[in-house]
């Protein structure tokens, strides 16, 4: 099975990407900065098939951080909300 990394958030077009994703059969590996923070992910784990879906905590200040989620992945990802201008 292909693995993607998702980066950068988990609102409305980030779960859509992760569901469409999921149902395409990849892994999804799912960024955060704080995995206490269950409130913000918790909802992508009532998608279908979300047994293939894994939230990783990592530390964007860390370059060796970003090597560490994305070097498993055949697809990644990155999406900045906060470059959305409307």
């Amino acid at each position: 099975m292909k693995k993607a990394g998702v980066i950068g958030g988990s609102g409305f077009i980030e779960s859509e990407i992760i569901s469409l994703l999921l149902d395409t059969s990849y892994d999804v590996k799912v960024s955060t900065i704080d995995i206490s923070k269950k409130e913000n992910y918790e909802h992508l784990m009532e998608l279908e098939h979300s047994e293939n879906l894994y939230v990783c905590e990592i530390d964007f200040e860390r370059e060796s951080a970003l090597q560490n989620f994305t070097k498993d992945c055949d697809l990644v990802i990155f999406i900045d909300p906060s470059g959305i201008k409307f």
